[in-house]
């Protein structure tokens, strides 16, 4: 597989298994690392993915290398946060179960709040002052070396045999971790950290899905901010820091700007944890749609009737609703089909499109590359990432022509009305460039064995690799095909 395809195959895996989104893999059209990734600091996995020829192919034994090579750097990370704790607390030699409470607190806090040192100073006096859910951090912390859940047998030897002769109990007079327990301990964690912060996602989620009345999958950006005025401040972003991230909807002067649910939920407002190499961030459910398409197809193409069956099949499994879609979603599918000769690319924009439009609640808008970007954090874009207390109230107060006309139509769902796919674009872009072809296929399109080879790595990884991250696009080759744009990435 070519670069595109390796980074496909590894955002894929690791925001899947962990929740985790690794920084500096995303290229810009030239092969480079972009400048947003690049300041203040060029970080260790941006270093390492940057050396990397977009031209270059890599087999499947590079492809887990490289893998392996992204964990041991963010690994990397978080033995430097304990090390600096070890040497701010004098700590030397082994610890015992009470001495390991605070070491194991104190790198949660500046784990958690590492992008802001004067925060995490604050935090190591009154933890409960800066982080709201800090008792629930506690309870999943204190569990750990006590949990099999959280706890992967990565204890010295010595530690082991003393929880044998204990019965697996923790003894504070036998029990003793050195700085490898301690640090493997804490890997755990912050492995296992993604499911704690996918509890506090689907929450937001849910709020905003409750006001999504005809499922659209988007919120009037009234709705949103009238949340924030009555006392919900988590709904405080600005307008401007939303569009910068891809979170709003601006096609429709009926709807005004609306907020779009999965982008948002996916969006760097919302991970819990930010570093230089990774954040901890939300996962959408279009994951495991997507993994039914995957299995069924079995490539990385289908006909527009396979698809639409699978998607059927999915609303019903998940939603009390009949499989049915509207007329122009159908048509959608055919005019994507139609630009592939007769087949839809599974791992092309268009296909992701596709999806949001069928499941606007769970899939993302795919956004041309370049337009938008969902990594910024509010404390990167600056103060105007959270809108004044003036602009919120204004916002709440603002309402566009389709929330003036009346109940009936607001709570219409997507199928009766027409102007419920606005923001489509039909420019598509792939995951990659390479002409590879098999020994039988005569006229196979650059993207087909190339994904084939993505998606086979995918799976692979899933059984080979303990990993982690978010790998998005790479490269942007501009064709024409069909009288429509394609991007190859």
């Amino acid at each position: 597989v070519d670069r595109g395809a390796l980074g496909y195959a590894l955002n894929r895996y690791f925001m899947k298994t962990y929740s985790l989104s690794v920084m500096g893999l995303e290229m810009d059209v030239n092969g480079t690392i972009t400048e947003a990734e690049q300041d203040p600091y060029l970080s260790e996995v941006s270093s390492f993915f940057a050396q990397m020829a977009p031209e270059r192919s890599f087999s499947f034994e590079e492809g887990v290398a490289a893998a392996v090579m992204i964990e041991e750097l963010i690994a990397n990370f978080e033995r430097k946060i304990l090390e600096e704790i070890y040497e701010r607390r004098e700590v030397q030699g082994t610890l015992s179960d009470e001495e390991l409470d605070p070491i194991m607190r104190s790198f949660t806090l500046n784990w958690l709040l590492h992008a802001d040192p004067v925060l995490t100073v604050k935090a190591e006096k009154h933890p409960s002052s800066v982080i709201e859910e800090w008792p629930s951090v506690l309870d999943l912390l204190d569990g750990i070396p006590r949990n099999s859940k959280y706890f992967s047998g990565t204890f010295s030897k010595k530690a082991s045999e003393a929880r044998k002769v204990t019965g697996g109990i923790s003894n504070p007079m036998s029990v003793k971790y050195d700085f490898e327990d301690v640090h493997n301990l804490m890997r755990d964690f912050t492995r296992s950290f993604g499911n704690y912060t996918q509890i506090q996602c689907d929450t937001v989620r849910a709020k905003l899905t409750k006001m999504d009345k005809g499922n659209t999958g988007r919120v009037p950006l009234a709705t949103f901010h009238n949340l924030a005025l009555n006392g919900d401040w988590h709904f405080s972003e600005s307008l401007t820091y939303l569009r910068h991230l891809g979170a709003v909807d601006e096609s429709s002067s009926w709807h005004g700007p609306r907020v779009i649910i999965p982008n948002y939920i996916q969006s760097a407002s919302n991970c819990l944890v930010a570093s230089q190499d990774y954040r901890v961030c939300c996962q959408t459910q279009c994951e495991s749609y997507m993994d039914v398409f995957e299995a069924a197809v079995g490539g990385p193409t289908a006909e527009p009737d396979v698809i639409l069956t699978l998607a059927a099949k999915i609303i019903e499994e998940n939603t009390e609703g009949e499989g049915r879609f509207p007329s122009a979603l159908r048509q959608q599918l055919l005019k994507i089909s139609r630009a592939h000769h007769g087949k839809v690319p599974l791992h092309g924009r268009l296909f992701a499109q596709w999806l949001h439009y069928a499941f606007p609640s769970e899939c993302p808008f795919p956004h041309i590359s370049g337009s938008a970007d969902k990594h910024v954090l509010p404390s990167d874009y600056g103060q105007k990432a959270q809108a004044s207390r003036k602009e919120i109230r204004q916002s709440a107060l603002t309402r566009p022509p389709s929330m003036k006309a009346g109940t009936k139509q607001q709570n219409q769902s997507h199928s009766e009305r027409m102007d419920w796919m606005t923001q489509w674009i039909h420019e598509e872009e792939l995951i990659s460039q390479m002409h590879l072809h098999a020994p039988w296929e005569t006229k196979a399109l650059p993207i087909i064995k190339n994904t084939v080879g993505a998606v086979f790595f995918l799976v692979a990884l899933t059984g080979l690799v303990y990993g982690l991250g978010e790998v998005r696009k790479v490269d942007v080759f501009k064709t024409p095909l069909d009288s429509d744009k394609m991007h190859v990435i």
